[in-house]
């Protein structure tokens, strides 16, 4: 992740003012105990560097049923089952799937005309492929609120994604015309399997209830649609992907999303994520955080300092910046002032 530093404790040092102030208090407080343990870095050390972030870790610890509301008693849990929760962590990995981001991409998909094909990488359970599936409520610094349902689905067949707007986001009037679909990830989870469903709802940080809730209401909805997941890594494996998405998808236009997702390449592996691509000649939609967005090429963001969109992502289509979002969907900034 950006944040990453080379020493452990100051990785979960930065991680915990970055990422976690102001939207978790328990995992601000956590992450810095962390910091503070020689025997908690100690254990993260003799882990694989990419499986030494805190959402992994944190989540692991939930799996085992740690307070981690008390630093002090998950700590203690911690050095208690250190091999069991070094096992879970060796076999698992972060795979937050927020459908509600969903309703801060829809206006970029709308930008582009119908019939659609989408591949998400990091698709995790394919929740965000299904944006023709869920409802959204759209609500403007006046308090406007612009809604967008299909009127033939009932309650228990859509889950509403509600997020705020500022600018003027070219808000859909109806569901994007998506005929084919396909996720790519490199552990796809089966919705069926209810370990599976658990571990995606260890990843909800303890205070979003809101988030587990939604999560909880479109694992329901999710399996009654077909969602083709493939294993694989990205970029090597998205040119076969966008092959297998075009041999279904027939004149369709080939979109590719990915969100939260490009952080966990590092730079050269964004930038070769960048021109694979733009070799494939498909359009992209990417929300990501300002320095990844910034590795991949994406255009309008040369003004920013490094902490200027510090709890933001930027919104972009095909290489072009369109606003900013809050990571997991709850608002939308629209900076594009033209399609």
């Amino acid at each position: 992740m950006q944040t990453q530093a080379a020493d452990t404790a100051e990785f979960y040092r930065r991680w915990a003012q970055v990422e976690a102030d102001g939207s978790s208090p328990q995992y601000a407080a956590l992450a810095r105990a962390v910091a503070k343990s020689a025997r908690a870095v100690a254990f993260l050390e003799t882990l694989p560097p990419t499986k030494r972030q805190p959402n992994l870790l944190f989540g692991a610890l939930r799996w085992f049923e740690a307070p981690v509301h008390d630093p002090a008693a998950t700590l203690a849990l911690l050095h208690e089952r250190a091999t069991d929760i070094a096992a879970l962590m060796h076999r698992r990995a972060t795979q937050t799937n927020e459908a509600a981001r969903c309703a801060v991409m829809l206006p970029a998909l709308g930008l582009l005309d119908g019939p659609l094909a989408l591949l998400e990488l990091g698709a995790s359970a394919g929740l965000c492929l299904l944006p023709d599936v869920w409802s959204y409520a759209w609500t403007d610094e006046q308090g406007r609120t612009t809604r967008l349902h299909d009127r033939d689905m009932t309650a228990g067949d859509t889950v509403l994604l509600e997020a705020g707007v500022r600018g003027a986001p070219p808000l859909p009037s109806e569901h994007p015309d998506v005929v084919a679909r396909l996720g790519l990830d490199a552990h796809p989870v089966d919705v069926s399997d209810p370990d599976e469903r658990r571990w995606l709802r260890c990843l909800v940080w303890p205070e979003h209830t809101d988030r587990a809730d939604r999560l909880a209401a479109a694992l329901e909805v999710a399996p009654r649609h077909e969602v083709p997941m493939r294993e694989g890594v990205f970029p090597e494996d998205v040119p076969d992907a966008v092959a297998a998405l075009r041999a279904v998808a027939g004149p369709a236009r080939i979109v590719v999303t990915h969100s939260a997702a490009a952080a966990y390449l590092d730079r050269e592996g964004r930038r070769r994520f960048a021109a694979v691509l733009d070799e494939l000649g498909v359009h992209r939609i990417g929300l990501e955080g300002l320095q990844v967005s910034r590795d991949l090429g994406v255009d309008g963001l040369e003004t920013f300092g490094a902490d200027d969109l510090a709890h933001r992502f930027v919104l972009s289509l095909d290489g072009r910046a369109l606003g900013t979002a809050h990571p997991h969907g709850r608002d939308l900034e629209w900076w594009a002032t033209s399609a």
